[in-house]
C-alpha cells in the first residue's frame, strides 16, 4: 500500500503542473461524443504476498464516448466504452510463488471491456474511474509451473485527463489494480493485487 500512495501522489502532482498550463474557456474533448485514440506504457509490482512480481506493459486504447453530459453539479459525467490492446504485457516472477531465481515472461493480451465514467465539471481536467476485464497470454505459465498460460485480468482504474492547449490531445496519467487468475482453468493460486501506473497520451476525433 505504501508503494500506491506514492503513485497516487506522483499523479496529483503531474495533474497540478499539467493543468496551470491550459485554458478554462474550452470544454474537456471528453465532455462530448468523441472517439479518443491512445498509445500508453505501463509498469508496476504485485501487491501484499506477491510484491515480488513485476510487470511492464504496452499498448493502444480505442474509446468512445457513447453519451452527452449526465446530470448536474460536480458529480455530472459522460459513460464511455473503451478496449485495450496489448501487444507487449512482461511479467516478472519467481521460479516459485515467492521465492527463487526471477525471470521475465513475454504475454501479450486484450481488455476487451473497459467501462469508463468521466467526471466533466472540470474543464482543465477530468478525473475518471473505470472498471476493466481482459486476458493475458503468456509464454509461461503464470503465476508459477503447472497453473496457466492464460490469465483473466479483472480490475478498476483511478485517472485523469489533461488536454494540451489545442485540446485535440491529452496526456493521461492513471492508477490501475488489477487482479491476476485463471478462473480455475488450472491449479490458481492466482495474483490477488497488482499496483500498476499508467502513462498514455490520447488523439480525439
Amino acid at each position: 500500500m505504501r508503494l500506491l500512495r506514492v503513485l497516487v501522489a506522483m499523479l496529483l502532482l503531474c495533474v497540478v503542473g499539467m493543468a496551470q498550463k491550459v485554458d478554462e474557456v474550452a470544454e474537456h474533448p471528453l465532455a462530448t461524443q468523441t472517439w479518443e485514440i491512445a498509445p500508453w506504457f505501463q509498469g508496476g509490482t504485485g501487491l501484499g504476498e506477491a510484491s515480488n512480481f513485476k510487470f511492464v506493459s504496452g499498448g493502444l486504447r480505442i474509446g468512445r464516448v457513447l453519451t452527452d453530459v449526465i446530470g448536474d453539479g460536480r458529480f455530472r459525467g459522460t459513460f464511455e466504452w473503451a478496449a485495450d490492446i496489448i501487444p507487449l504485457d512482461m511479467v516478472r516472477q519467481a521460479e516459485f510463488y515467492s521465492s527463487g531465481p526471477t525471470k521475465w515472461i513475454y504475454g501479450g493480451g486484450f481488455n476487451a471491456v473497459i467501462l469508463k465514467w468521466n467526471w466533466v465539471a472540470n474543464r482543465r481536467v477530468v478525473p475518471y474511474f473505470a472498471a476493466e476485464g481482459g486476458v493475458i497470454f503468456t509464454k509461461e505459465d503464470v503465476p508459477q509451473p503447472d497453473t496457466s498460460f492464460a490469465n483473466f485480468t479483472p480490475g478498476g482504474a483511478f485517472g485523469f485527463s489533461i488536454p494540451t492547449g489545442d485540446r485535440k490531445h491529452a496526456l493521461d496519467l492513471s492508477v490501475h489494480i488489477t487482479h491476476i487468475s485463471n478462473a480455475s482453468l488450472s491449479h490458481n493460486p492466482g495474483i490477488n493485487a497488482t499496483a500498476q501506473f499508467r502513462v498514455g497520451y490520447t488523439w480525439f476525433k
